[in-house]
């Protein structure tokens, strides 16, 4: 008895072989399972901008079932399921937004985020130093070449 291919998405079984595993993935079948495992995970603010993007379905409006369902080219949200679906995307977003206080990790205490952030500001004014001393250096020596020429 031969091996046996299971594709999770279909939940189905058969003959493993690549001409079979293509055939099965390039089935309509697979590809609308596969897309709407895919579109479960999707988040809130690519969902709106999906929706938006669509006209309201009239058979739906109407409390007739779209025989399209998922694929419908059309939306089956109502208006106040665009407004809930707007606020967790706005949700989402602010979540998304690092606060300082988010920077610190759970078991680094205070003192020594103090000393790390300290460390970086005297790095950084030792580089600003040593530019203006640079700067200055390059300068005297443009004066003192001048002051050679006269």
């Amino acid at each position: 008895m031969g091996r046996r291919y299971y594709c999770d998405y279909c939940d189905v079984s058969f003959p493993d072989s690549k001409e079979g595993r293509r055939k099965h993935n390039d089935g309509l079948v697979h590809q609308k399972m596969k897309d709407a495992h895919f579109r479960q995970f999707a988040d809130s603010r690519t969902r709106l901008a999906q929706e938006l993007q669509k006209t309201p379905c009239r058979r739906f409006l109407q409390g007739i079932p779209c025989m399209f369902g998922d694929d419908c080219r059309f939306s089956h949200l109502w208006p106040y399921e665009v407004e809930q679906l707007r606020y967790s995307a706005q949700m989402e977003e602010m979540a998304s937004v690092k606060l300082p206080s988010q920077l610190l990790k759970n078991e680094q205490p205070i003192e020594d985020f103090v000393k790390r952030i300290e460390t970086l500001v005297k790095e950084k004014e030792v580089e600003a130093t040593k530019s203006n001393s640079q700067a200055w250096s390059q300068f005297e020596t443009t004066e003192n070449m001048r002051q050679a020429a006269v």
